[in-house]
């Protein structure tokens, strides 16, 4: 009977392993997996507040496709991308591709915090191409093209608990009430000092940010208050955008991230949430969706090259970074106020 049992057991781990192939290479009823996290880890396992870690990622990519992948992550409400990441990949099961991606991360909150998400494009290969990854910034000025066929995909990571500064902790550990003769005595510690002052400084940086990047989404909509409509509003900060000179510059993603915040800002007239809680691709599916493609056709190329700059290494030539500017002025011109 023993041995019987153990033939059994041996063939229901092969057929649950069979099963498990075929759901990884895309097999099984329903739409391939393409792409998919398989795991994440973060070091050190513990990061403080503002503390740049190294977020580790293996995403496995499903035989018959190329995925190019951001040299930055797609930040979250408290955390962001602190440089570009680096990536390798090795053979997964079956013809898949294992890849593992290392990012550096910065958390601007104490407790459970939520990870940036990962932003994939991915396309079929084609001959005679082999499956596997490649740099976002190979795509070019196809990230929306349909005729290339590439496909965004964005992957949500988790969360992970970030711990307040040491400094904070002991400063905290060390409030409780003293009688009046002790409290200018020699119990101050420097680090209470420090860590004060690290936390006013922290503070300051994450609210200036914060609101910084809710004026420019916003700043289409602030001109009723003046008079203006959202249309004049928009226009009024795209000139502006355009007389600062962060093009010229080489400053490239001020720009287009400028830009595109105020084609957001006024696209919220129609739908509130459209004003910050989309990316720009989002955005433009939207929009699609409401007016038809060839209402956003002129907008196509400067939101793919837009998210190429933002999101990758491109950086285009000044005379096409103007280019791109009009495009979005001249849809704003041509689309109705809400």
């Amino acid at each position: 009977m023993s041995s019987r049992l153990a033939n059994v057991v041996i063939l229901l781990a092969a057929v649950l392993g069979a099963i498990a192939d075929r759901e990884l290479l895309g097999q099984s009823q329903g739409p391939p997996i393409e792409a998919r996290l398989v795991a994440f880890t973060v070091d050190p396992q513990s990061p403080e507040f503002g503390e740049v870690f190294d977020l580790q990622l293996t995403i496995r990519i499903a035989p018959g496709v190329i995925a190019f992948l951001p040299d930055t992550l797609v930040s979250a409400t408290a955390s962001v991308s602190a440089g570009p990441g680096d990536w390798s990949e090795i053979a997964g099961p079956g013809d898949s591709v294992d890849v593992r991606a290392n990012y550096p991360v910065m958390g601007f909150l104490n407790g459970r915090v939520d990870l940036p998400s990962l932003e994939l494009w991915i396309r079929q290969v084609t001959d005679p191409e082999m499956s596997g990854v490649r740099p976002a910034s190979d795509l070019g000025d196809a990230l929306l093209d349909p005729v290339d066929g590439a496909r965004r995909t964005l992957i949500p990571v988790g969360a992970i608990q970030i711990a307040p500064l040491r400094e904070m902790a002991e400063a905290g550990d060390a409030l409780f009430p003293r009688p009046p003769a002790d409290v200018l005595g020699g119990q101050w510690s420097i680090w209470l000092l420090s860590a004060i002052g690290v936390t006013i400084i922290a503070s300051t940086v994450l609210a200036w940010f914060l609101i910084s990047r809710w004026k420019l989404a916003n700043s289409a909509t602030e001109g009723h208050d003046q008079g203006r409509s959202p249309r004049d509003e928009a226009l009024r900060e795209l000139d502006r955008i355009r007389e600062l000179g962060w093009h010229a510059e080489g400053r490239f993603v001020e720009f287009y991230e400028g830009s595109t915040a105020v084609l957001r800002g006024f696209s919220a007239q129609y739908e509130q949430e459209w004003g910050i809680a989309l990316t720009s691709s989002e955005l433009l599916e939207r929009l699609r969706d409401r007016w038809g493609p060839s209402s956003v056709e002129v907008l196509a190329s400067a939101v793919s090259v837009a998210e190429w700059v933002k999101f990758g290494r491109y950086r285009p030539e000044i005379e096409a970074a103007e280019g791109h500017w009009m495009m979005i002025r001249d849809w704003i011109v041509g689309m109705p106020e809400g």
